[in-house]
């Protein structure tokens, strides 16, 4: 598989493949409103097993996600995607 050199770009700022794929997996989790296993969010996200732990371990090391089985989001990951999303909200109101 080619590694994508192109950063995606949201709201003027520009984020690379992995950073991409954190995102996805913390709004995954979000959206879910519960517990989300592996093979789903390969489904969800469709990324390769190996990006997805990486995208877990790192998420895991800000204390946003829970490691196991099923992967599921800690209260300070979900507060971190509310604030995010509301902030987004205000954002485009203004």
């Amino acid at each position: 598989m080619p590694a994508i050199t192109m950063p995606a770009r949201q709201c003027g700022k520009s984020f690379s493949h992995a950073e991409h794929l954190e995102i996805g997996l913390l709004n995954a989790l979000f959206d879910a409103r519960h517990p989300l296993s592996v093979s789903d969010l390969e489904t969800k996200l469709r990324c390769t097993r190996r990006d997805l732990f990486r995208a877990i371990t790192a998420q895991y090391r800000h204390g946003n996600v829970r490691k196991g089985q099923p992967v599921e989001l800690t209260k300070s990951g979900h507060f971190a995607v509310a604030a995010g999303r509301y902030a987004g909200a205000l954002a485009v109101a203004a």
